[in-house]
């Protein structure tokens, strides 16, 4: 064994250790050169929540409970790991700053269009808390930025009772007004003592037939039959061929047996038919399953409200699909004659693009069955005419409709600034809808707000009590009643410098905040959700509340847009809206807002409104902007004209500048059609109306089914000539 000397062994130990420090000294400077994260720098697009009112809208602040949270990623995620949760102060930062509990920890999804989180059951608004915020996270660095990744949760409480408190003065006020005191009863059917024709018509006139909104009436009406049986129906057309009376067909859907539609189109002045007891509960009319020409359908009575066939089906398991019309009160036939239609960017949902056949007595008062396979191979243009045939053609028994298998449909209900709509991005409109089986818009450009109803088809089962409550005519709140409300839009009405309508607005927005319009029933009790799982059917049409024993004072000015001229007619609309017209004035929509739903331009149909051709191109999305008004009563001419003269300004341009057509059923002011005259003398439908009226002469020669809106649509007739007081 060799040895070391000592000073050899010391040289050797100190020069390992000072290796060893060198290795540890190397090991850390190494390790402090290790880059740390990139900082995230980007927020989420947007985020989007849905919770529910866990107590009664009669209180003004109900407590509600967040269910779920959607994130639209960051553009850029190559710095972000996770998406975290919190709640929000009134300076748009953390509620409890960096100690902030976080809601929810969310992993990157890699790329993914939208992450959809449910919270844990139970969350609870806390005290304090205005919004609840995104933060972007990459391994534990933060960036919580202001711009898109944040939504308000609490709601001006203190602005909602002072509107409230405003809106009872207002009556007060300026009772004075005319039709302030009259509103209060105007539309019972009872002609009180304050109320005359002229006054409050609806109540005071007298009249065969009105439609559900009271605004069109139909006063040269000779008489009204409501059938039950063929065999009635054809013994009523034989006899006024005899007696040279003409005919007109008309639901009786709505509340004390009015029209469905509100225009003219169901007026005469010779026999109305009314088909409101033509339905399934007919022992003889009873609804069917059926394979016809191929394929499954459900042969149903004419008269049978659309609402109550899909509770039918439902229960078969079959349904109608995305065809469901917001709203309920409408018989098969009637939504089939106007091309009435549901709301979905993706789907077909215009009834008239489901019927497989019609059974319709004609006015030679034979009964004959017209199918797309019997009728369109050899006349194509008869079967595109019967599938909006607006009552011309004859009286329509019985209609087989295309059946599907049962659906349900997930719905969440989101508020957002109208900006969103309006970002200066191509088509921004639609892309924020187009993936929505089922999607609409509430808009109240006054407010610079929009609430977005979306829907997707779901194979989870549906909630208990899962229901649509949108079309509520007046405040969810039982601080202020129905009478009151209609009062205060009369103070509109008569004086819009009142700025009653602006404060409406903010009520219905508002109100709709605190208690989304979609329930389910929750432990037990009935509440009110922005997040629902229901039958098709029932979670994507409404009722309105019936509170006063009468419809509300309202017309809807609806037209569809052809996709090319969405964007920009809704930009018109946003900037006539507010200030931007003839009048210089704002102009509030204090009832649902502007109403936005979607459907598809099909060429099914000569005269569906929404019909490919004549700038709607096959298969490309159509808007339906629709303004439901209040109507005052007990103006003056002069003073009604300047009330409505905005609005029709709007629907006129709208029409003639970006293409758009009017809803068969609607856009009806004092019995006047000057709309659909508008549309036929610029030829809105291009040849499709000479088609039309063609096939018209072939079924109805002599006219027994013609009428004063025939004539100012341009139908011409063989052997009859429209009287010289039309």
């Amino acid at each position: 064994m060799r040895l070391i000397p000592l000073k050899t062994a010391s040289l050797i130990k100190a020069s390992l250790a000072i290796a060893a420090f060198s290795l540890v000294a190397s090991l850390a400077h190494s390790m402090s050169e290790v880059p740390k994260p990139p900082a995230p720098t980007s927020s989420a697009e947007k985020v989007r929540i849905t919770f529910t009112a866990d107590t009664d809208p009669a209180k003004l602040a109900p407590i509600r409970i967040l269910e779920g949270i959607e994130i639209w990623p960051a553009k850029d995620e190559s710095h972000i790991t996770h998406y975290n949760v919190y709640w929000g102060d009134s300076m748009q930062a953390k509620l409890g700053g960096d100690a902030a509990p976080r809601l929810a920890h969310i992993e990157v999804q890699g790329g993914a269009e939208k992450i959809v989180h449910e919270f844990v059951a139970g969350l609870n608004m806390e005290s304090g808390a205005l919004w609840v915020m995104v933060c972007s996270e990459n391994n534990g660095t933060e960036f919580c930025g202001k711009a898109n990744n944040m939504e308000k949760v609490a709601d001006p409480l203190m602005a909602i009772g002072n509107n409230l408190y405003e809106l009872k003065n207002l009556v007060t006020n300026e009772a004075g007004l005319p039709g302030v005191d009259v509103m209060a009863s105007c539309g019972d059917l009872v002609c009180n003592g304050i109320e005359t024709q002229t006054s409050c018509p609806a109540d005071c006139e007298t009249y065969g037939l009105a439609s559900f909104n009271y605004q069109t009436l139909c006063t040269d009406v000779q008489q009204v039959y409501q059938p039950t049986s063929v065999a009635e129906i054809q013994a009523i057309i034989k006899q006024a061929a005899v007696d040279k009376r003409r005919i007109k067909v008309t639901s009786g859907q709505g509340y004390n047996q009015t029209s469905g539609s509100a225009t003219t189109l169901v007026c005469t002045d010779g026999i109305i038919v009314m088909m409101n007891k033509f339905n399934h509960l007919q022992d003889e009319l009873a609804m069917s399953l059926e394979t016809f020409e191929g394929q499954s359908v459900v042969n149903v009575a004419a008269g049978t409200n659309l609402h109550e066939l899909g509770e039918w089906l439902y229960q078969r398991d079959k349904g109608l699909g995305y065809v469901h019309l917001g709203w309920r009160h409408v018989s098969v036939a009637g939504a089939l004659g106007t091309s009435a239609h549901g709301s979905s960017p993706k789907n077909r949902n215009v009834l008239s693009q489901q019927v497989a056949s019609m059974d319709i007595i004609t006015a030679d008062g034979e009964l004959k069955t017209f199918s797309q396979g019997t009728t369109g191979k050899t006349d194509s243009d008869l079967w595109k005419s019967l599938t909006t045939h607006l009552g011309y053609f004859g009286v329509i028994t019985r209609v087989r409709l295309l059946v599907q298998e049962a659906t349900n449909t997930q719905v969440k209900i989101t508020f957002h600034d109208e900006d969103e709509l309006f970002s200066g991005k191509e088509d921004s409109i639609i892309n924020d809808i187009k993936d929505c089986d089922y999607g609409q818009y509430n808009w109240f450009p006054s407010l610079n707000k929009y609430l977005r109803t979306c829907g997707h088809t779901t194979d989870q089962l549906a909630e208990e009590g899962a229901n649509n409550e949108l079309l509520f005519p007046y405040i969810d709140l039982t601080q202020f009643s129905a009478k009151q409300t209609m009062q205060v839009l009369q103070v509109g009405g008569a004086k819009p410098e009142s700025g009653a309508h602006e404060k409406m607005a903010f009520m219905r927005y508002a109100g709709w905040h605190l208690t989304p319009p979609l329930t389910k029933t929750v432990d037990g009790n009935k509440r009110y959700t922005s997040n629902a799982i229901g039958a098709t059917h029932r979670i994507t049409s409404s009722k309105l509340i019936d509170t006063v024993g009468r419809e509300m004072f309202q017309m809807d000015w609806e037209l569809a847009v052809p996709e090319k001229n969405i964007q920009s007619a809704m930009e018109f609309v946003r900037k006539f809206t507010n200030g931007l017209n003839a009048k210089g004035r704002d102009i509030p929509v204090p009832l649902i807002g502007i109403f936005v739903r979607f459907s598809k331009a099909e060429d099914n149909a000569l005269m569906a409104y929404t019909g490919a051709g004549n700038g709607f191109e096959n298969n490309s999305i159509v808007a339906h902007i629709e303004t439901p008004i209040f109507v005052p009563v007990d103006l003056s001419a002069q003073q009604f004209a300047e009330y409505m003269s905005p609005y029709e300004d709007l629907m006129r341009t709208l029409v003639t500048e970006y293409g758009a057509r009017g809803h068969w059923g609607k856009n009806m002011v004092h019995n006047d059609a000057w709309l659909f005259e508008l549309q036929r003398d610029i030829s809105s439908y291009g040849d499709h109306l000479g088609r039309f009226s063609t096939k018209i002469g072939e079924l109805d020669p002599n006219g027994i089914f013609a009428n004063r809106f025939a004539k100012a649509m341009g139908i011409e007739y063989p052997n009859f000539d429209y009287p010289a007081n039309w």
